[in-house]
C-alpha cells in the first residue's frame, strides 16, 4: 500500500500550551530520516493552541474542534486523516527522546501483526522523581494479555509509547469513543484479541509527565468508580468477540469479581473507605461473603502489618488469606 508519509504522529490537546510546545520541539528534534507527518488535533483548547500551531508550524497538519470530544475520538479524528505507513501516538504533556522513532520503527520492520512498546520514563514533575519503568504483561497473575486488560489496569502506561501499522485499524478498529476513561485499554485488548502481539523494546526513550494539570490517571474516588464501569462495560462488549475469536475465557462471574476487587483496593489504596466496602460487597455477590472477607482482612493487613508480632501475621494469612483472585 502507497503512503504518503512513512509515520504520522498524531497528538491530541486540550489547554497545554506550554507542554506542547515541548512535545513538537521532541518530535522535530528526532534522528528518523524517513517523512513524517504531524497531526495535531486541538479540541477545542481556550488557550490560543491553533492559534499558536498556524503561525508558528504552518507545515503541521491541524485539525481545530469547535467542542471538546475527548481523546479517543481526537485520535480517530487523526486517525482518519493520517497518511503514513505507520501511526505513532504521543500526548501533549509528553516528551521523545531523539531516537524513539527510529528505534521502534528499527524494532517492528520485517515482523507481521506486531506493534511496538518502549519503555518510558516517569516523571513526577511535582515531587521531581523520575523512574524507568519496564512494560509487561504479568502471566504470573494472569492466563493472558487480554484478561489482564479487562480486570485491571493496563500495562502499556500510554499511548505515548506505542507505534504500530496504520493498517491495523482497518481490523481492529478506531478507539472507542464511548469511553472517556479507559478507549486505550479496550484497544490493546481488542488487538490481542484479533493476534496482534507487542514487541517490547528496552530502553526509556518516552517521558511520561504526571502533573497536576487534570490527568485522566487521578485516583480520586469519582475517577476510581468510572474506571470501574468502564471496565464493566467493555468485558460485556468484549467477550463476544472473545468467544468469536475462539480466545482462552474465564468465567464471566469470575471477571466480574476482578473488577470489583481491582477498584476495592483502589478505593483502599486512596483511603475511600465506604467506596472501598461496597465493591468488597459486590465482590462477594459474584464469590461468596466468606470470600470477600477474606480479602477485606487482606487490605487491611498490608495496612496494619507493620504494627503487628511476625507471629501473629503468620496465623491471620494461614486462617484468612488461603483463597485469593489475580487482582
Amino acid at each position: 500500500m502507497n503512503k504518503d508519509f512513512d509515520v504520522s504522529v498524531i497528538i491530541p490537546t486540550y489547554n497545554r500550551l506550554t507542554m506542547l510546545k515541548e512535545a513538537l520541539t521532541s518530535i522535530l528534534s528526532q534522528d528518523y530520516q524517513e517523512k513524517v507527518e504531524v497531526i495535531v488535533v486541538d479540541d477545542n483548547s481556550g488557550d490560543g493552541t491553533s492559534e499558536f500551531i498556524a503561525r508558528e508550524y504552518p507545515d503541521i497538519h491541524l485539525i481545530t474542534l469547535n467542542e471538546n470530544v475527548g481523546c479517543p475520538a481526537a485520535r480517530n479524528l487523526g486517525i482518519n486523516q493520517a497518511k503514513g505507513r505507520y501511526i505513532a501516538f504521543l500526548d501533549s504533556d509528553d516528551i521523545w527522546k531523539a531516537n524513539y522513532l527510529s528505534s521502534q520503527i528499527l524494532a517492528l520492520e520485517g515482523r507481521e501483526r506486531s506493534f511496538c512498546v518502549s519503555t518510558v520514563l516517569l516523571w513526577d514533575t511535582v515531587q521531581e522523581e523520575k523512574i524507568v519503568k519496564l512494560q509487561k504483561y504479568d502471566l504470573d497473575r494472569f492466563i493472558s494479555p487480554i484478561h489482564q486488560l479487562l480486570v485491571t489496569s493496563s500495562f502499556i502506561i500510554s499511548p505515548s509509547c506505542v507505534v504500530l501499522q496504520s493498517e491495523m485499524f482497518e481490523e481492529v478498529g478506531l478507539f472507542n469513543e464511548s469511553f472517556r476513561v479507559g478507549a486505550d485499554r479496550e484497544f490493546y485488548a481488542r488487538c490481542f484479541i484479533h493476534n496482534y502481539q507487542p514487541v517490547f523494546t528496552e530502553q526509556p526513550l518516552v517521558v511520561i509527565r504526571k502533573h497536576n494539570q487534570g490527568q485522566m490517571t487521578d485516583f480520586n474516588a469519582s475517577k476510581i468508580e468510572e474506571r470501574k464501569q468502564s471496565r464493566i462495560v467493555y468485558l460485556e462488549q468484549l467477550y463476544p468477540l472473545m468467544k468469536k475469536e475462539q480466545q482462552e475465557l474465564l468465567p464471566l462471574n469470575r471477571l466480574y469479581a476482578e473488577i470489583y476487587s481491582t477498584a476495592a483496593r483502589e478505593f483502599f489504596r486512596e483511603k475511600h473507605y465506604i467506596h472501598w466496602i461496597t465493591a468488597w460487597i459486590d465482590v462477594a455477590k459474584y464469590t461468596s461473603l466468606g470470600y470477600a472477607l477474606f480479602n477485606m482482612m487482606r487490605d487491611l493487613l498490608r495496612f496494619t502489618k507493620g504494627y503487628l508480632p511476625t507471629s501473629a501475621l503468620t496465623t491471620i494469612r494461614k486462617f484468612f488469606l488461603s483463597d485469593t483472585l489475580s487482582t
